[in-house]
């Protein structure tokens, strides 16, 4: 395995600020993404020029740019959006793939768990089981749906998918 950028030194701290604003105050603080985008940028760019600056802004542009639809049909928070942009920048590319898909993994269990532990996991999956078979019209079930952190996802997902790179 090869060494890591020093630059994810900084994933633990910005995952913890971000997870604790999600939990506490249902946001991700814009100084927090942004700061981070920059962090990534200029990491990259100082450890390796301009061919880091690239990674780093392709890593940057796919992560947010792959959540931007999600985040427009809000399925995602723009927070959850900036983000992922700002892990993209930090890992650059192409581990945003492989973080990408870690991520959603992720936050894929974390729903379940969180349909789960509320109660409604069974009635969920019966309304997705006769929407596909048109049983039933989108939009009918839960009024309320529970809300999935999803910045707990992305950590989650990239640090899974940072230790096992290899796998």
């Amino acid at each position: 395995m090869e060494t890591m950028p020093i630059v994810f030194l900084a994933l633990p701290v910005l995952f913890a600020v971000a997870c604790y604003g999600e939990i506490k105050e249902h946001r991700i603080p814009n100084w927090l993404t942004l700061g981070a985008m920059a962090l990534g940028l200029g990491a990259w760019g100082i450890e390796m020029g301009f061919e880091g600056l690239k990674i780093s802004a392709i890593g940057l542009a796919v992560g947010g740019g792959v959540f931007l639809p999600f985040c427009l049909l809000g399925v995602v928070g723009g927070g959850d959006m900036k983000l992922m942009a700002a892990t993209g920048a930090i890992v650059g590319w192409p581990l945003i793939l492989r973080t990408m898909t870690d991520t959603c993994l992720a936050g894929g269990i974390l729903a379940i768990a969180i349909m789960a532990w509320n109660g409604v996991l069974l009635t969920t999956l019966s309304n997705a089981f006769r929407i596909l078979f048109g049983m039933q019209r989108r939009g009918a079930g839960l009024k309320n749906p529970p809300m999935v952190p999803y910045g707990i996802a992305i950590a989650a997902g990239t640090l899974f998918s940072i230790f096992f790179q290899e796998f």
